[in-house]
């Protein structure tokens, strides 16, 4: 057959097999890129990772810190003296202010000033006046004191915009004649709705009493007692016919001394000053000085003292200074609460008479001191 002609018959002629370094080729980029996606998986998956870990990390630091806030606010003021300048540093309150005032920034040429270069300047501080609320440790009174002083947080009471702490709270009230003249008819009811309201606010583990004082003393009961809802209804019945001046005047005492039992059969206990040891042979008028000892004896957190004006305690027929009087009501305090803390002792003035005598108190017991005019409440 001749070279140029084709036999239509033979067969066509096939393709070269692939060569095996070009498989090799093949198989080498298909592993190749299989190995980038395993890559971008596993880059993947990490920063997921990554990302969840830090989140939780994020929480748990907010959580540490916001649990660490305290509510009340805080103000920092921060002078440097090399550059002049002052940095105001504010931390905001999430719950209510400690005072309404702020105080003046320091003076930008105070003498006083620390360089900037070993140390700052001292912190300036709002000016707060002192209520001592806080839980005392230690060997206090008791197992079950809160606010005002020992254990487990709770109780403590108002009284004319005064607070006081703790599970014992007494009221001492001014019952001379002098205070239906300075309160006025509209001044006496005032009272009695305060001494009902800060009663009826009691939690029912608070512990409370009231003592009655002019020229001797009557307790409403003989120690502090549960405030239950039989024991409040109790306690503003037992308060209705102070200062009406019917069947007794000033004290229960007074009238029918150590019977213990009222012309309408109310009980109450008679606190003359012979009963209380450091005063025996004692007499005179407004005797705040026995009412606060004998309250002392049963061991309150916190007194609310309200009167009309000073104690005209006299040792024989030798009348006592002012000082001397608030010098025996602190003395017997240390002897009875020893190591333990004192109760807070707040006072309240009608119309600022007594001013000087409530103040004194106030400030030995860390209490407050606050003049009102009961007839304007």
């Amino acid at each position: 057959m001749d070279a140029g002609n084709v036999n239509p018959l033979s067969p066509a002629p096939q393709a070269a097999p692939p060569r095996a370094f070009e498989v090799a080729e093949l198989a080498d980029e298909a592993m190749h890129s299989a190995s980038e996606v395993d890559r971008n998986k596993s880059r993947i998956v990490a920063l997921m990772v990554a990302a969840l870990v830090h989140g939780i990390l994020f929480v748990l630091l907010a959580w540490m810190v916001i649990s660490h806030l305290k509510p009340e606010e805080v103000e920092l003021v921060v002078e440097a003296s090399t550059s002049n300048t002052r940095a105001d540093v504010e931390k905001k309150s999430f719950a209510k202010r400690v005072t309404n005032e702020k105080p003046s920034p320091p003076s930008r040429m105070a003498t006083n000033t620390i360089s900037a270069a070993s140390a700052v300047s001292p912190v300036v501080m709002p000016e707060v006046e002192e209520i001592n609320d806080l839980p005392a440790l230690g060997s206090d009174f008791g197992d079950g004191f809160g606010m005002g002083g020992f254990g487990d947080g709770r109780g403590g009471a108002s009284f004319f915009g005064t607070s006081g702490g703790g599970n014992r709270i007494i009221l001492v009230i001014d019952t001379s004649t002098s205070m239906n003249g300075n309160c006025g008819p509209a001044g006496i009811e005032a009272l009695r709705r305060e001494i009902d309201r800060t009663i009826a606010a009691l939690s029912p583990d608070t512990r409370f009493n009231i003592i009655c004082f002019g020229n001797d003393a009557d307790g409403f009961a003989q120690k502090p007692i549960a405030a239950s809802a039989t024991a409040k209804a109790d306690a503003k019945k037992w308060m209705q016919d102070y200062f009406i001046n019917v069947d007794f005047t000033r004290t229960r005492t007074s009238k029918w001394g150590a019977k213990g039992t009222d012309g309408k059969g109310i009980r109450y206990v008679a606190i003359p000053p012979d009963s209380v040891g450091s005063l025996k042979g004692t007499s005179g008028g407004s005797r705040m000085d026995l009412a606060l000892v004998a309250a002392f004896g049963q061991k309150p957190t916190a007194v609310f003292l309200i009167a009309d004006g000073e104690p005209g305690t006299a040792r024989g027929n030798q009348p006592m200074s002012k000082k001397e009087i608030v010098d025996l009501i602190e003395n017997e305090a240390k002897r009875i609460y020893g190591n333990s803390r004192k109760p807070t002792v707040n006072c309240i003035s009608v119309k600022g008479i007594g001013e000087e005598v409530l103040k004194d108190i106030a400030r030995r017991f860390k209490g407050k001191y606050k003049a009102v005019d009961p007839a304007k409440i």
